[in-house]
């Protein structure tokens, strides 16, 4: 089809402020169209004179068919039906786009309202953004424009014409998407890979939607280094086995070759992102399909697959991949055990697949003549002293024991209450054992809360965060680092703000999501430009009134009668997932010897099949002994995690963190937790405060679909106690007329005026006076 200009006709607009104009995620959807105007560039248009319906397919079972000049859709039997068209290699992020048709209902048709909607596929989520919602409209034609823009690169984009009258009929002429304000990357400003050029490349994650447009332009003036984010992983690179792809990978380092960039490889052995056939018996064999065991045999089973993976990518690549993650998180986040128990360690029965991956690597790289091609270790959660020291010891041993390590990789998925010292001490520990460098994921989260709740820090946290990549970069700047590389270009595509799609103003990089320099950019390249952070309030965080146990309960799972006295608080502040994810009643106590917790969960489906023990259904105590609140965790802070068949992991606790114990039973309507956690001497006893969050993980399938907290709204308690609430120690608890008061109720936090469990991120205000007006997503229906 021909794409002409579309004609300015002076008919009506329904242009009416009921149009409902979009803020989401990753898009932006104005709810004040311009008005008529020939500015801008027109980059779709059809008038449908050929007599064809061109680039436009049906939604549903309908027909399309052109009559009279005009593209008429018939036979709709839902409202979502109607003509649609693929925009996605027409709207650019950052640019600002008027979409304008014009619609009239067929004669005799039903129908009175006709709406304009994209349907938006990004990161595996699906969102429909309104660009004319429900606008009036007759048998006469009547023009409808509404402008557009996204902030990140989207998947797929369709546009699509629909009407709430479900057999209504209805025809469209004129169709115009025209550029009003062309997105763009600044090329004025210093390029962050010459600033840092003395120091270390400076890298990113991407993928080939990063290959065009704005996103290139964007990469090359200030990247000299990539990773590929998801597409050289196993699953991407060999899907079903013996079946090698290499198509996306293959853009990405031709990008990066034909632009001067550096290629680093991520990654040949990770427990996720692996598909569900390397972990079974091969075809041809008796037990073909099902799950290898942990004989010497089946060992060998994966070592095969191990050597003919890398083996491919080596023959494929050489060493035009300068470097390789060679395995991906294998220490545990729980902080009684030293390595994560994936389907790797349990058909090993231990850590020797990791020394087996490295040679192999080496062996199958060596064989092509990639003799110098690095091979790293790659984790995150190395700034915590605990979880750093187990991958020291381990790289430590395998160094020793000949194994060809060349370097350690910290991925660095940070935030802004991360203490700069742990992160230097680790890197400074690595130095030792003489192996190479690199920090290979980095973002640094300033914990915005879930989709929905008000957020006044905003402005100010970014000022914050300009600062901390300031420090941040002072301090990587002095280290022998091989690379520095940024998890995603720009805050709109940021896999947390991809993270169950539920962080729509988490913005952890130096770029926003229009591609503009953020106060981030300016600390690494002239802090001099930063403002002042704005003074910071006292916070008033939610406080809770802990009484005194009368008899120490018996950590049995049932719920005795010394729980009648108990506080009791609810898990109400969605962090993560769905709204009707699974929450709970907690009631607490305390005695010189330990504070208790009983969670009474709510949660008709139980799950524990992910390897990850924070994507199973589960509880989670968060305690700061004397309500330090430091940021990250003290010597004595513990994050306690017990799932509903009473399996413990522990988060980042420091050496001195209390011992738990804890039972667990399933009930009619989910489960219940009883924990007790140790309190060491002088930490209990009245009016002592303690640092305190409550959590429940909600999973199906092996994913966590939701989680809930008491108090803390940014997703973050588990690597700081910065923005837990308080537990004060007392012997009874005092109702508000002052008498003994007990287990039962919700309890009113004091100091915020706000009942526990529903509080308000802006009790963690850092900034008070500086606003975000967010606009409220309007009622979309769309299929």
């Amino acid at each position: 089809m021909e794409h002409h200009p579309r004609p300015r006709h002076r008919r009506l607009r329904a242009l009416a402020a009921a149009t409902g104009a979009l803020v989401l995620p990753a898009a932006l959807a104005f709810g004040q169209p311009a008005a008529a105007q020939d500015e801008g560039t027109v980059v779709y248009a059809a008038d449908f004179a050929d007599g064809t319906i061109g680039d436009w397919a049906p939604r549903g079972p309908v027909t399309l068919a052109v009559e009279d000049g005009a593209l008429l859709t018939t036979g709709r039997t839902a409202d979502w039906n109607g003509p649609a068209l693929d925009l996605t290699g027409l709207i650019a992020p950052g640019g600002v786009y008027e979409i304008a048709l014009d619609v009239r209902f067929a004669t005799g048709s039903a129908g009175e309202v006709v709406s304009a909607t994209v349907q938006r596929e990004a990161g595996g989520e699906t969102a429909y953004d309104s660009v004319v919602y429900q606008a009036a409209a007759s048998t006469d034609w009547t023009t409808l424009a509404g402008e557009y823009s996204i902030a990140a690169t989207a998947d797929a984009l369709t546009l699509y014409v629909e009407s709430p009258t479900p057999d209504a009929s209805y025809a469209i002429d004129n169709v115009q998407i025209t550029e009003l304000s062309p997105p763009g990357v600044d090329p004025s400003i210093p390029s962050l890979k010459d600033v840092l050029a003395d120091d270390f490349p400076f890298g990113a994650a991407v993928d080939p939607r990063d290959l065009s447009g704005p996103n290139s332009e964007l990469l090359n003036k200030h990247f000299n280094q990539i990773t590929a984010e998801n597409h050289m992983k196993v699953e991407a690179i060999q899907p079903t086995e013996g079946t090698f792809t290499f198509d996306a990978a293959d853009e990405l380092v031709a990008h990066a070759e034909a632009n001067g960039m550096a290629v680093y490889g991520h990654t040949f052995l990770w427990h996720s992102q692996t598909p569900d056939w390397w972990f079974t018996y091969p075809a041809g064999h008796p037990s073909a399909g099902e799950p290898l065991g942990s004989s010497a045999e089946d060992q060998q089973i994966m070592l095969d697959r191990l050597e003919a993976h890398i083996g491919a990518i080596a023959e494929h690549y050489g060493d035009r991949v300068f470097a390789w993650d060679v395995v991906n998180e294998v220490i545990s986040d729980n902080a009684a055990e030293v390595y994560r128990n994936s389907r790797w360690f349990q058909i090993f029965e231990g850590p020797e697949y990791i020394s087996h991956a490295f040679r192999i690597a080496r062996e199958q790289l060596d064989a092509v003549g990639a003799t110098e091609v690095k091979l790293f270790i790659n984790d995150y959660g190395t700034d915590n002293p605990a979880k750093r020291d187990n991958l020291y010891n381990l790289v430590a041993d395998m160094l020793a024991d000949g194994v060809p390590v060349d370097g350690v990789g910290h991925q660095t998925h940070i935030s802004l209450n991360t203490p700069l010292e742990n992160i230097e001490s680790s890197i400074d520990k690595f130095a030792g054992l003489g192996v190479l460098q690199a920090v290979t994921e980095l973002d640094v989260a300033i914990g915005a809360p879930v989709e929905g709740v008000e957020f006044p820090e905003y402005e100010a946290r970014i000022v914050q965060q300009g600062h901390y990549y300031r420090d941040l970069f002072a301090m990587l700047r002095e280290k022998d680092l091989v690379s520095v590389t940024a998890w995603g270009l720009h805050d709109g595509r940021s896999w947390l703000r991809g993270f169950n799609g539920t962080r729509p103003l988490e913005s952890p990089l130096p770029f926003d999501d229009d591609l503009q320099a953020k106060w981030a950019y300016w600390g690494i390249v002239d802090p001099s430009r930063l403002p002042e952070i704005p003074e910071e309030p006292d916070p008033e965080y939610a406080r809770v009134q802990v009484p005194r146990a009368k008899d120490a309960p018996v950590i049995d799972g049932e719920k005795d009668k010394t729980w009648k006295k108990a506080a009791t608080v609810a898990t109400e502040v969605r962090v993560e997932g769905s709204e009707d994810g699974a929450k709970a009643d907690v009631s607490l106590m305390w005695d010189e010897d330990a504070i208790y917790a009983l969670f009474e969960v709510t949660d008709p489906s139980l799950d524990e099949s992910s390897a990850n023990p924070w994507e199973e259904d589960s509880v989670e105590v968060f305690l700061n002994p004397g309500n330090t609140k430091e940021g990250g965790y003290g010597e004595a802070d513990g994050q306690y995690r017990v799932s509903f068949t009473n399996v413990v992991t522990l988060g980042g606790n420091g050496p001195e963190a209390g011992a738990i114990t804890s039972a667990a039973v399933t009930t009619s309507t989910g489960y219940r937790v009883e924990i007790a956690i140790a309190l060491a001497d002088g930490q209990g006893e009245v009016g002592a405060e303690h640092g305190l969050d409550l959590q429940v993980n909600d999973a199906t399938d092996g994913v966590r679909t939701a989680a809930h907290t008491w108090y803390d709204p940014t997703g973050q308690s588990w690597s700081t106690n910065k923005n837990w609430g308080i537990a004060e120690l007392v012997e009874k608890v005092k109702n508000d007329n002052g008498n003994g008061g007990g287990g039962g109720g919700k309890l009113p936090v004091t100091g915020t005026g706000l009942t526990v469990g529903v509080v308000s991120a802006a009790a963690l205000a850092i900034g008070g006076a500086m606003l975000i007006m967010r606009r409220r997503r309007a009622a979309n229906w769309g299929e």
